[in-house]
């Protein structure tokens, strides 16, 4: 097959139709031969590579790079560009952390991990990666510091925590623990996507038998000196495991990441991970303690803000000792599913004309599906009642219950005796 640039048609050759179109766009006016202007479309689309990349401002700075805007002209995309800040070259666990980055997550092609597309260096020879422009913010920023009082917004939080554990499912089959899950580290975009990102300090997992080795993530970096890596504690403290912050003492598997997972969804309720250390030496030492108060138990958390289910769930996830703990991801989200879901496993009860199934004032812990009869909904008001609306066959109430705990701010009174689901 012959090239139209290397290898262009003979200057007795008929154009095509498509060849006298191409003409038309890039004449210039001037006389130009069929090559040239094969030529000309080709360079324009291709510019010189060191043309190609435009870096724009920065998107996000840490100690170790900064995230800046990029422009490809080849492509005519806007990108993310991740570059290592000068000091950066000093250390060769940090370079050898961002080119982990970049060839771990340009392994791993999932909807909620985001799309890397070039690792290079520039003119100068300084090295930096291209990736997918996230336009949204961190689930940190999401969370504010604040508790999930809101039913809705704990609702929108956990369907967030869903999504990546989908990211981390899909890296644990494929052999990739992720070592630093932290909502810092969560990119929500304006749209709903929602991306686990920062894979910089990604351990990988031997392939196991049974395992398909072409799916297995690949490493071609050399290893790390074991001598520079003795008692170094890699990721952030205040979500680790105590293996994790046991550096190196103790072994690490998939059950470490689930544990951040947990220490996830404790901020995703409460505000704030489980360790608040003054420093990073003494949230180690907290994380090896593992000595973690349960949600409901802490003092800036108003009783029954939680549902109990949920509770149960963080702080299985939050086990000290590995076997205690969910022992996969899809585990962990299938609990999280079966709550936001309201069980999954209905029972069906029967209540009789004139009796209330909730009444107003109680804290409510259920959720009601009419399967068949009639209802009242109506709310006492200065001593006065309110009819508010009727329910009937395939309506449900008191689901608010299911993700708040807080008290029903209504009463259900059967007007005709049928069955519900809760």
């Amino acid at each position: 097959m012959r090239d139209p640039v290397s290898d262009p048609p003979a200057r007795g050759d008929k154009p095509s139709s498509t060849s006298l179109l191409l003409d038309r766009l890039v004449d210039d006016g001037r006389e130009l031969s069929h090559e040239e202007r094969i030529q000309q479309l080709v360079l324009a689309a291709i510019p010189d590579p060191e043309r190609r990349l435009r870096l724009e401002g920065e998107l996000a700075r840490g100690g170790m790079g900064a995230v800046r805007a990029a422009f490809d002209a080849t492509l005519q995309r806007r990108m993310a560009a991740k570059t290592m800040h000068a000091s950066t070259y000093e250390h060769l666990m940090l370079v050898h952390g961002f080119l982990r980055e970049a060839q771990v997550t340009g392994q791993l092609d999932h909807p909620n991990i985001v799309p890397i597309h070039e690792l290079g260096r520039d003119a100068r020879g300084e090295l930096y990666f291209t990736m997918k422009l996230v336009e949204g913010q961190s689930l940190k920023m999401m969370i504010g510091g604040g508790v999930a009082l809101d039913s809705d917004r704990l609702l929108n939080l956990l369907e967030i925590f869903v999504k990546v554990c989908d990211a981390l499912g899909f890296a644990h089959a494929r052999g990739v623990l992720h070592c630093d899950i932290k909502s810092a580290n969560v990119m929500v975009g304006e749209f709903g996507q929602v991306y686990l990102m920062d894979w910089g300090g990604a351990q990988l997992l031997p392939p196991r038998p049974g395992v398909d080795a072409r799916k297995w993530v690949r490493d071609s970096l050399p290893p790390l000196p074991a001598s520079e890596t003795k008692g170094l504690v890699f990721g952030t403290p205040t979500y680790m495991s105590p293996e994790q912050a046991s550096a190196g003492r103790e072994p690490m598997d998939e059950r470490s990441d689930i544990f951040s997972m947990g220490a996830l969804l404790y901020e995703i309720m409460t505000g704030r991970p489980p360790y608040h250390g003054s420093t990073a030496l003494e949230a180690i030492l907290l994380a090896q303690l593992c000595d973690i108060r349960s949600p409901d138990e802490l003092p800036h958390v108003p009783p029954n803000t939680f549902p109990r289910e949920l509770v149960r769930i963080v702080m299985k996830a939050l086990a000290k000792r590995p076997e205690d703990r969910y022992q996969s991801v899809a585990g962990l989200k299938l609990a999280i599913l079966k709550l936001m879901r309201g069980g999954g496993n209905f029972s069906t009860i029967r209540v009789a004309r004139g009796a209330h199934v909730i009444r107003q004032g109680e804290v409510g812990d259920a959720a009601y599906i009419v399967v068949s009869g009639k209802l009242e909904v109506y709310k006492t008001i200065d001593g006065e009642r309110v009819a508010l609306r009727m329910l009937g066959p395939g309506d449900m109430f008191g689901e608010t219950a299911i993700f708040a705990a807080s008290p029903r701010t209504a009463s259900v009174v059967v007007v005709r005796t049928r069955r519900w689901w809760w």
